[in-house]
C-alpha cells in the first residue's frame, strides 16, 4: 500500500513538473524571439498569417454569395408577381424581360450551382479559381444583363419606379427595385475585388494557384467590360459585314488613326476574326452610334507592337498589299495600347496554331507522313503555314499572314 502511494506521488510530481516546464518554455520562446532567432520560424509565421487572411477572404466570398442569392430570390418572389397585376400600366405590359433581363437565370445558376461550388472550397481558398473557370460560359450571362441594363433603367425611370414604389412600401423595404437590379453588376465587381485580394496573399511557391486566380480575375473583368462592348456593337450602323460571324468581340476603343498622310479619329472594334473602323456620331440625349467605314479580316493583318517614342502607337499592316497600306493607331493611354497589342498578339498566335492544325489534317488526308501528329512538335518552327515573329519592344512585327 505504501509502495503504491509512493509511485502515485512520483507520477503526480512528474506531471506537475512537465506543466511548469511547458509554461516556462512558452513564456521564454515568444513569437518575437522566434522571429529574431529562427528564419524558418519567420517563414512559418508568415505562412500562417497568409492562410488566416485567405480564409477570411474566402469566408467573405461565401457569406456575401449567400446574401446575393437571397437578394435575387427576393426580387423574383416579390416583384415578378407585380407584372401579372390587372392594374399594371399599359407601358409595362409584356416588358418583364426588359425590366429584369435574365435575372431569373442568374438566380438559378447561383443558387443551384455556384454557391454550392464556393462552399465546397470553404477550407481551400486558393482553389476557388476552379469555381469561376468551370462556369465561364455561365458568367457570360452577366454581359447580357449589362447590355440590357440601360433599357431597364430607362423603362423604370419613365414608368416603373412609381408603380413599384407601392410594393416597396408594402414590404417596408428601404431599398427600391432599381437598387436591387444593380446588385448583379455590383456582385461582379465584388468578385474581381476578392480575387485580387486572394492574388495578393499567394506565396512565391504557389505559382499554379496564382496563375489560375489571375485567369479567373481576368475572366470576371472581361465580362464586366463585355456588356458595354455588346452595347457598342449594337450601335454600329451601315455595316455590310455579318458581325455575328466574326467571332467574339474582344475590345473596342477610340483611336487616332493615320493612313498614309491622312489622320482620322476612329472608334475601332476588334473581333476574333475582324478589325472594324467606324466614325463616332453623337446623338443628343442618347447613346453614341458608330458609322461603319471599313474592316479587315484579322487573318490578313500583321502588327508592329510599338511605333515611335510616345509608347502610345502601334501599327497594323498587310502582307499582301502595298507597303504604304498601313494603319498607325494611337491610343489614349499606354495601358490601352498595351492591352490591344496583347489581345491582337494572342489572336494572331491562335490563328497561326489553328492554321497549323488544318495543314496537318490536310497532310493526313493526302497520306503524307505516317505519324504527322507525333512527328510535328508544337514549336515555333513547326508552324508550317503561318509564322509568328514577336519582338516585345521596338519595331518587332507579328503576322498571321501566309509566307510563301
Amino acid at each position: 500500500m505504501v509502495l503504491c502511494t509512493f509511485f502515485l506521488y512520483i507520477f503526480t510530481l512528474i506531471f506537475i513538473l512537465k506543466l511548469i516546464l511547458k509554461s516556462l518554455i512558452s513564456k521564454l520562446i515568444t513569437t518575437e524571439w522566434l522571429e529574431m532567432h529562427s528564419p524558418s520560424a519567420r517563414v512559418c509565421i508568415a505562412a500562417v498569417a497568409r492562410f488566416s487572411k485567405t480564409q477570411h477572404i474566402m469566408d467573405e466570398m461565401i457569406s456575401t454569395e449567400r446574401e446575393y442569392v437571397r437578394s435575387l430570390s427576393y426580387i423574383i418572389q416579390h416583384y415578378f408577381p407585380e407584372m401579372e397585376r390587372l392594374d399594371l400600366p399599359q407601358d409595362l405590359r409584356g416588358k418583364r424581360s426588359i425590366i429584369f433581363g435574365n435575372l431569373e437565370k442568374l438566380c438559378d445558376f447561383h443558387s443551384q450551382y455556384f454557391l454550392t461550388d464556393l462552399e465546397s472550397c470553404a477550407h481551400s481558398p486558393l482553389s476557388i479559381s476552379s469555381c469561376f473557370l468551370k462556369h465561364e460560359e455561365q458568367f457570360g450571362m452577366y454581359a447580357l444583363y449589362s447590355k440590357n441594363k440601360p433599357r431597364s433603367d430607362a423603362l423604370l425611370t419613365s414608368h416603373g419606379n412609381n408603380f413599384f414604389k407601392n410594393k416597396q412600401l408594402e414590404l417596408g423595404d428601404k431599398m427600391d427595385l432599381a437598387s436591387y437590379l444593380l446588385k448583379p453588376i455590383q456582385r461582379m465587381s465584388k468578385y474581381a475585388l476578392l480575387l485580387k485580394d486572394l492574388i495578393k496573399e499567394c506565396g512565391q511557391s504557389q505559382e499554379q494557384e496564382l496563375t489560375d486566380l489571375r485567369t479567373a480575375e481576368e475572366m470576371v473583368k472581361f465580362q464586366l467590360r463585355h456588356g458595354n462592348d455588346l452595347l457598342a456593337m449594337d450601335a454600329i450602323r451601315g455595316c455590310d459585314v455579318n458581325l455575328k460571324e466574326q467571332g467574339q468581340l474582344r475590345s473596342q476603343d477610340e483611336f487616332i488613326v493615320w493612313c498614309g498622310r491622312k489622320k482620322y479619329l476612329r472608334h475601332v472594334f476588334l473581333f476574333e476574326d475582324l478589325i472594324l473602323f467606324s466614325k463616332t456620331k453623337k446623338i443628343e440625349g442618347g447613346y453614341d452610334i458608330y458609322i461603319y467605314k471599313q474592316s479587315f479580316k484579322t487573318a490578313e493583318i500583321g502588327m508592329t507592337e510599338s511605333v515611335g517614342d510616345s509608347g502610345l502607337r502601334f501599327e497594323i499592316w498587310f502582307r499582301r498589299r502595298k507597303s504604304q497600306d498601313t494603319f498607325i493607331l494611337q491610343a489614349a493611354s499606354g495601358e490601352v495600347k498595351n492591352a490591344w497589342t496583347s489581345v491582337i498578339g494572342k489572336i494572331l498566335w491562335r490563328q497561326a496554331l489553328r492554321n497549323r492544325e488544318l495543314r496537318i489534317q490536310e497532310m493526313v488526308s493526302m497520306g503524307i507522313g505516317n505519324k504527322p501528329f507525333m512527328d510535328i512538335k508544337p514549336s515555333d518552327s513547326a508552324i508550317s503555314d503561318r509564322a509568328v515573329d514577336y519582338i516585345m519592344k521596338g519595331s518587332g512585327k507579328m503576322s498571321a499572314s501566309a509566307r510563301h
